[in-house]
């Protein structure tokens, strides 16, 4: 991962394309009294070659926490392929203005979807680790990898719609 004159890496293509795959992502961030905080973010995007963003739509929490220290990271990883990165890196909020409208266009022209924003989170990345699944120590490939996830998620979401149909809270009909 290079590093340019500012300190912020530079996004890869493989790390543009697990964030594009990514429907979740973490966000770890500290309270004020210093205790660590993660919160799932599902709106994460690709802002340029230096940042990622997320919209503030329920995270007074996480909101809170990065206007008294602004050092975050998330962890992004692709459900299948068991692999992803952890950025690391300075935030900056954004309430309003050029970045905010962009970042909410951005998320509501690929989602149709309109959400109450109250901020976008504007993360410049400055450093990235690889995430990856010990399920490779046992599985050929990347190919092999999805392929045995995918077949898999099929039986744990059959099990998850049951547990919910039995609580009374989802239909399904099959």
């Amino acid at each position: 991962m290079a590093n340019d004159a500012r300190g912020s890496i530079v996004l890869t293509a493989d790390m543009r394309a697990v964030i594009r795959s990514a429907h979740l992502c973490f966000a770890a961030t500290v309270t004020p009294e210093g205790l660590p905080n993660l919160s799932p973010k599902g709106t994460i995007r690709i802002w340029d070659d230096h940042h990622v963003f997320f919209l503030d739509i329920a995270s007074p929490g996480t909101r809170a926490n990065l206007a008294v220290h602004p050092w975050m990271e998330l962890n992004v990883v692709d459900q299948l392929s068991r692999r992803g990165y952890r950025f690391f890196g300075h935030s900056t909020l954004h309430a309003s203005g050029e970045i905010f409208e962009r970042a909410v266009r951005i998320v509501v022209g690929e989602e149709k979807a309109r959400y109450p924003v109250e901020s976008v989170v504007l993360l410049e990345v400055h450093r990235a680790a690889p995430l990856i699944s010990p399920g490779y120590w046992h599985v050929a490939d990347e190919s092999a990898m999805r392929a045995q996830w995918r077949e898999r998620r099929v039986a744990l979401e059959r099990e998850f719609e049951d547990h919910l149909k039995l609580q009374g809270v989802f239909r399904v009909d099959r």
